[in-house]
């Protein structure tokens, strides 16, 4: 609708970078679409057989993927790479359909919502704390879950659930975020080492102060290794 009405010069060029679940259906949402390409980037050989099928067997003119030579994180460098330099990002119109987009998080807000007063349905459930256990790579689902705790919903534990890609095990259980080499394993779409939403967890973590944030993403993109601890553990 704002492309049709002229917004954007009419124009947006959707990328994102998938570890095998956000290519698929961003691909069905935006295939045909006039005024749209949309770009996927996914690590060859790295997504599961029906992933690479639902994203490459889509013949529509504005559909481009890009199976590349690499890892999770090989494919989210380029993406934030090319958001990066703003002279290309503002020529192509660029936008993002992952959860380096804000708006995926927030929509990922309301249904820990939704699933809190389902479950407190019950009369002796009412005014329970729930807790909530996610399946992570990226850190943007469990995040959503942590900003509807801070926005008042009665959340107890958020339980970060990972393979043996462990970063965000090892941060929450030592204070370690270290940058290893990613291991293949059953569970592709979390094999994921620097989760692109962690980021906005530290910047709570700083009290929201852009400049304590910027020197630690500094630190770590030079030493590939962040260590926090103390109280804000």
């Amino acid at each position: 609708y704002f492309l049709e009405t002229g917004s954007n010069g009419g124009r947006l060029a959707v990328m994102g970078a998938t570890s095998g679940d956000t290519g698929s259906a961003a691909i069905y949402g935006l295939r045909g679409k006039k005024g749209i390409d949309c770009i996927i980037l996914f690590p060859k050989g790295r997504v599961s057989p029906i992933q690479e099928r639902q994203m490459t067997t889509v013949l529509d003119s504005n559909i481009h993927c890009v199976a590349v030579e690499g890892t999770f994180d090989d494919c989210q460098d380029i993406v934030k790479a090319s958001f990066d330099t703003p002279d290309f990002r503002d020529r192509v119109k660029l936008g993002a359909v992952n959860s380096i987009n804000w708006c995926r998080v927030l929509a990922q807000t309301t249904y820990y919502f939704w699933s809190y007063f389902r479950v407190t349905d019950e009369p002796q459930l009412k005014d329970a704390k729930v807790g909530y256990s996610v399946p992570t790579g990226n850190f943007g689902d469990i995040l959503a879950g942590f900003y509807a705790k801070q926005m008042g919903l009665p959340v107890g534990k958020l339980i970060v659930a990972t393979n043996e890609n462990d970063i965000l095990h090892r941060f929450f259980t030592k204070g370690e975020y270290h940058r290893e080499s990613i291991a293949e394993t059953i569970s592709p779409s979390m094999d994921i080492c620097v989760s692109s939403n962690f980021e906005r967890y530290l910047f709570f973590l700083t009290g929201n102060d852009p400049e304590k944030l910027a020197e630690w993403m500094k630190t770590f993109e030079s030493t590939k290794k962040l260590d926090i601890g103390g109280d804000l553990l």
